[in-house]
């Protein structure tokens, strides 16, 4: 039996993934345990995992970290180079040198076989790669958000290097290659047919989506049964907080007493009053409630995305920031969606698109085909096998 370490970033979209897996590696014999830069409750976690938090070590970044994770409601507001700027010189690198005092020293600690890390924890692969551990990367959105940068972009692709490269140097790597990444296997949870590549690298591995995390939220389930109209579920995810009112506001304006059932995913106190149309919770139970669902509108997260197509159901992306854009693209080009940009959205654009979701059968027989790629991927049964191979194939060297 294997241990296996998940070093992971403090996003619920990025950690949700991880869950299952590692539910599964568990119920198989192996160990396992979590590393984060912010506390995760143990009731997300399966039984038998480990959360381990190295609170002392990040003590001196507790007002930092609470900044970064604030200013990531700034995203909307930012250009394209400015968001590249905030995720990655903003976000990912200081949050990888946060990390790496206490995550190495946990790893001496506890020596895992494999440490898989999140593409954007970078600490978990540095820390690693000096260690001589294995390491697998997995990847929750498709792998090619920023395209061709070498080529199409060579300025900006020069920065990432030199930023990545220094990062690399103040953590002990004097290295001209970049070790954020696994070469090894990559675990990649979408289908390929979905990120539209014809060809991947051999380590790169699309699996598809994985079950996620197991949900327990309280949900009005009469209520819903008692619904005869369309059922469309909204959610902008765990982020992106600012915004919430105004994007709600314009469901309300387009949806209120129409022929249709909103299931919002957000705190409901953000209005003293909804339409009796809408079934409003703070949390949900997602993957439960997509069964019952005629459509989604989402900004682009990815586990939504995902539990959207593994139900065969047509989408109204409304991109926001980050990912988004790119997952938007995909999903026009796979004909099982509609994206209009957040801050294009027009109240009857809304309501026309919506209706117009519901009502052609195009959209949810491309969604249909989504699925099939998805089932055809292995899903978390296939990310286990290949993490249980990794792990018999690949030993600890020598420390770097």
């Amino acid at each position: 039996m294997s241990k296996f370490l998940f070093v992971v970033p403090p996003f619920f979209g990025h950690i949700s993934p991880t869950l299952s897996i590692g539910a599964s590696l568990l119920s198989r014999g192996h160990e396992v345990k979590w590393f984060g830069i912010t506390p995760l409750a143990q009731t997300h976690l399966p039984e038998g995992g480990e959360f381990i938090y190295p609170e002392t070590d990040l003590l001196p970044y507790a007002d930092e970290i609470k900044q970064i994770l604030k200013r990531q409601d700034d995203g909307p507001a930012c250009s394209g180079p400015e968001v590249m700027k905030l995720a990655l010189e903003e976000t990912y690198v200081p949050f990888a040198r946060m990390m790496m005092k206490g995550l190495n020293k946990f790893v001496d600690e506890w020596k895992p076989d494999v440490i898989i890390n999140d593409c954007i924890t970078f600490a978990g692969a540095l820390s690693a790669h000096l260690k001589g551990i294995p390491s697998v990367t997995t990847t929750p959105v498709p792998p090619d958000v920023m395209g061709d940068a070498a080529k199409n972009t060579p300025k900006i692709f020069e920065w990432q290097q030199n930023l990545i490269l220094g990062l690399q140097k103040d953590m002990g790597i004097y290295s001209d290659q970049i070790h954020i990444h696994s070469h090894r296997l990559n675990l990649v949870f979408t289908s390929q047919a979905f990120a539209g590549f014809e060809e991947k690298p051999p380590h790169m591995h699309f699996v598809g989506p994985v079950k996620g995390r197991p949900n327990s939220a309280e949900f009005d389930w009469d209520r819903l049964a008692k619904s005869t109209t369309p059922k469309v579920f909204v959610s902008l995810g765990t982020l992106l907080v600012d915004i919430r009112a105004a994007f709600f506001q314009k469901l309300i304006d387009a949806f209120a007493h129409e022929p249709i059932t909103i299931i919002a995913a957000t705190n409901p106190d953000i209005f003293e009053e909804w339409p009796d149309n809408f079934i409003v919770n703070g949390f949900v139970p997602q993957s439960e409630l997509m069964p019952y669902m005629d459509a989604v509108i989402c900004h682009g997260g990815f586990n939504t995305v995902n539990d959207t197509f593994t139900n065969g159901l047509p989408m109204l992306i409304t991109p926001i920031a980050y990912d988004h854009f790119h997952t938007a693209k995909l999903i026009e080009q796979a004909g099982c969606g509609i994206s209009i940009r957040y801050k294009r959205l027009r109240i009857s654009d809304l309501r026309n698109t919506v209706f117009e979701l519901l009502e052609n059968p195009k959209y949810r027989v491309a969604a249909q085909k989504i699925r099939e790629t998805f089932i055809e991927a292995g899903g978390n049964d296939k990310a286990v096998e290949l993490l249980e191979d990794f792990a018999k194939n690949n030993s600890v060297l020598e420390p770097a």
